[in-house]
């Protein structure tokens, strides 16, 4: 969880303090919630636009995770990475590496983060099946047959202008791959020119609560302080006041499933 970018140190560490405070709450209704990663991608190296904004670079980033895994020794991170020579720089800082969905078949990347990493997180191209995925695992298995392969669903294309979750697939990729998870966020990404609007908020904290009936092996949700500010992705993110509420929540769905099976 955390911003789509970096933006800033300030906005990091801002984003950082509210969900660790959120997940380390042992409320009547959960208990502190150990197993989760802060987020913040250091380049939106895939923007529609060449004057979208694209965050403070890799070594800035290097920089910010640096003072964060000082004050925050227990927290993990994860984060995009576009090109092969920016693997190694990130290993040691970054605890899951993150293939992005439009490079979710660039071999010689996958191949990279394996090399270096315990865990790879695949991003789900949105034109790709779940047999188109499965080759995937082998180009992590085969380079290190210890790293966890992960695969991260966003959502699949429907026409041209918006993007559809299907939920039937989420067994058949877990005989693939270590954990699937579900990416609340920008599964509700869409067409502003007929829809006026890029993303649907309340769909994605729908996704959010869908995510265990489903039997996904967790979420990766996009939040900030202030969505309409955010550099990228603004109209998907979840608004950070409604993630206690939303994990609350969450939990008690689970828990209650728990109980009834």
């Amino acid at each position: 969880m955390g911003p789509c970018s970096i933006e800033s140190e300030a906005l990091f560490f801002e984003c950082l303090a509210e969900i660790k405070s959120i997940m380390d709450t042992r409320t009547l209704y959960s208990e502190p919630y150990d197993n989760w990663y802060m987020k913040a991608s250091f380049d939106k190296a895939n923007r529609t636009s060449l004057h979208g904004g694209r965050g403070p670079g890799l070594e800035e980033a290097l920089k910010i995770w640096a003072a964060a895994k000082e004050k925050y020794p227990k927290v993990k991170f994860t984060t995009d990475v576009h090109e092969c020579h920016q693997v190694e720089k990130l290993k040691g800082v970054i605890d899951v590496v993150q293939i992005p969905a439009f490079l979710s078949r660039q071999t010689d990347l996958i191949v990279e983060c394996a090399k270096h990493f315990d865990v790879v997180n695949i991003k789900k191209g949105q034109w790709l099946g779940p047999n188109n995925l499965k080759a995937s695992v082998d180009k992590i298995k085969e380079t290190n047959d210890k790293c966890q392969a992960w695969v991260c669903d966003r959502g699949s294309n429907f026409g041209y202008h918006d993007l559809f979750v299907n939920f039937g697939i989420v067994d058949e990729l877990k005989k693939c791959y270590d954990k699937v998870i579900l990416d609340c966020t920008h599964s509700t990404q869409r067409s502003r020119e007929v829809y006026g609007v890029q993303g649907d908020p309340v769909l994605a904290e729908r996704y959010f609560l869908a995510a265990d009936i489903f039997n996904y092996d967790g979420v990766f949700a996009e939040v900030h302080p202030r969505p309409k500010e955010s550099v990228s992705d603004g109209e998907c993110l979840i608004d950070l006041k409604r993630l206690s509420s939303l994990v609350i929540e969450a939990k008690s769905i689970k828990r209650l499933r728990e109980k009834l099976r």
